[in-house]
């Protein structure tokens, strides 16, 4: 009965706002329609209030009743009107065209305006090697995000740069902050988190100490009660230290960060508990070490260990039942964000997923009481990017991509079937191919002894190929290869000399752009777009003609003169 009141009483208002929408006009129109708004959430706070009444309970444990879910026609509402403000409204920073671009992709909407906005802002920022002081680190993480999502595959080169920039970055004690400051900061460590996890399940290399480093001052930082604060204290001995600015979105923060080592460490829940957010019961299930999810790779904990991190998250949990809210004034966009992430984790890791969970009840209903008459929402990151935080959190952004599924035919990252299937494993469902990523010299043995499958795969899948120094010797084999191997090892050469950012390999790409394998020439063009920080590119197009082969070869040629004027270029 009370599920048919709260649909009934919704639907009945909508009614009435329609009618008002067509009977008014002007201003007498938006006061109707203000006036209709307010009763509709006050008869929904009363027959959710008589729901709790009726069933104690209900409102702190599992699903809320007549709850809502991202399917909601009341959510997609929601969403739909973040969506249109934010089609006409952005932000000046990377890190927030990112998240608006994000907010886009994950609502289907991948072919946007702000999608490529944002893709050419993280270009921009490439192209121009800006300084840590203008590049921050919320903007260095949320671009290795947002770029893993609009495709991985396609913006390998970028994927790598920005994920080189936060390694370098890292702070000694492990975290990542502000320039200057000599404590990591939880907030903007905790969108390196995402960045990180994103990368790897799309085959990245982390790197085993960055990895290991972190999950350490996660711990490190975790206060006496299992709380976060907003610039971490590291403790020097045993004994947890008090944290300051402690609050809910600082240990969601917190322990959404350490669900992502946890997963990088390939550990996992081993019970189910299916506990609300604030439930004084909820307690994380044991984590156990399991292979890694999809084709990541797995790291190994030296600093930390399976039994830090599951203290660290029983702990969290615990400060979270005690001081869980939904509302924390301006910075609660911000929150939602960090809150769907840390419970999205848990779900995984727990196997105790919820339709209709409590905390995104609260939040949807906050969201719906706190919208704009211009469909945004405004806080404290700026209205853009709280916009995109709601919409995001309202989308469920970080459940769709754990949950997210590989197409038909097509492997993690977009690549296909390894030539070599003894690499492909079924592992819950789906079929991943396990990663092996490939240093110079290892590349070049594989050459010479003519391990063809593996070339094959390694040419498919840019993100295999690890290019840390290439040696004199080294440079003029994969010269000479460019000119006379097969066609994968041609790609593999072309790829190699061109991530060295070395000027004096341009001339031997320019000679790949000639190539008659359009792959090699596709390959070539694309690393002289990283070389030359141009990555709006001088040509040619992907489905090219002669004539426009041709005319490509020649803006590259006048390109490279005007910073090398006495370069002798052989005619191919």
């Amino acid at each position: 009965m009370l599920y048919q009141l709260s649909y009934l009483s919704s639907e009945y208002l909508y009614d009435i706002e329609n009618r008002s929408t067509v009977n008014g006009s002007g201003k007498a129109m938006e006061l109707q329609r203000g006036k209709m708004r307010v009763r509709r959430v006050a008869l929904w706070r009363l027959v959710l209030g008589i729901s709790a009444v009726a069933m104690p309970g209900i409102a702190t444990h599992g699903r809320a009743l007549a709850g809502f879910t991202a399917d909601s026609p009341e959510v997609k509402q929601l969403v739909d009107g973040g969506l249109a403000y934010l089609s006409t409204n952005t932000d000046d920073r990377l890190g927030g065209k990112c998240l608006v671009g994000l907010a886009f992709i994950k609502a289907g909407r991948g072919d946007h305006a702000r999608v490529n906005e944002a893709v050419q802002a993280c270009y921009a920022a490439m192209k121009a090697n800006v300084s840590d002081n203008d590049l921050d680190v919320y903007s260095n993480g949320l671009a290795v995000v947002f770029l893993c999502e609009a495709g991985a595959r396609q913006y390998a080169m970028q994927i790598e740069w920005y994920l080189d920039r936060l390694k370098k970055r890292q702070m000694s004690q492990g975290g990542w902050g502000y320039v200057g400051y000599a404590t990591g900061d939880t907030s903007q460590s905790q969108c390196v988190a995402l960045g990180l996890w994103e990368a790897s399940r799309h085959g990245f290399n982390l790197g085993q100490e960055s990895v290991d480093k972190f999950a350490d001052w996660l711990l490190k930082t975790q206060g006496p009660a299992g709380e976060w604060g907003y610039q971490g204290i590291v403790t020097t001995t045993d004994t947890p230290a008090p944290q300051e600015n402690v609050s809910c979105a600082m240990v969601s923060a917190g322990l959404g960060s350490t669900y992502i080592c946890a997963e990088l460490f390939g550990l996992r829940g081993t019970t189910k508990t299916g506990k609300s957010v604030n439930s004084s019961e909820a307690l994380p299930a044991a984590l156990r070490a399991v292979s890694a999810a999809g084709g990541a790779k797995v790291y190994r904990p030296h600093l930390a260990n399976a039994a830090k991190i599951q203290s660290a998250i029983t702990r969290g949990h615990d400060w979270m039942s005690k001081n869980y809210k939904i509302d924390l004034d301006a910075k609660t966009y911000y929150y939602l964000y960090s809150l769907e992430r840390y419970s999205s984790f848990r779900e995984e890791f727990e196997n105790a997923t919820e339709e209709s969970p409590k905390w995104y009840n609260d939040g949807v209903k906050y969201l719906m009481e706190h919208k704009g008459v211009d469909g945004g929402w405004s806080g404290f990151c700026g209205n853009a990017c709280d916009t995109a935080f709601a919409t995001l959190f309202m989308l469920r952004s970080t459940q769709k991509s754990i949950q997210a599924k590989l197409s038909e035919g097509m492997l993690l990252a977009g690549r296909g079937l390894p030539t070599k299937l003894s690499r492909a494993k079924l592992r819950n469902g789906e079929l991943i191919v396990e990663q092996v990523h490939t240093k110079v010299d290892q590349l070049l043995t594989m050459i010479d002894d003519g391990n063809d499958a593996v070339l094959d795969d390694l040419a498919r899948d840019p993100s295999q190929l690890v290019v840390e120094h290439v040696d004199e010797k080294s440079a003029r084999r994969l010269q000479q290869l460019v000119r006379g191997g097969e066609p994968e090892v041609r790609i593999l050469a072309v790829r190699t000399l061109g991530r060295t950012g070395n000027l004096d390999y341009v001339p031997t790409l320019l000679y790949a752009l000639t190539d008659p394998d359009r792959r090699v020439v596709i390959e070539a063009r694309d690393e002289l777009k990283f070389i030359s920080r141009n990555f709006e590119g001088l040509g040619p197009p992907n489905e090219f003609n002669e004539q426009q082969r041709y005319e490509a070869v020649d803006a590259w040629k006048k390109w490279y003169l005007s910073i090398r004027p006495s370069a002798v270029l052989e005619q191919p």
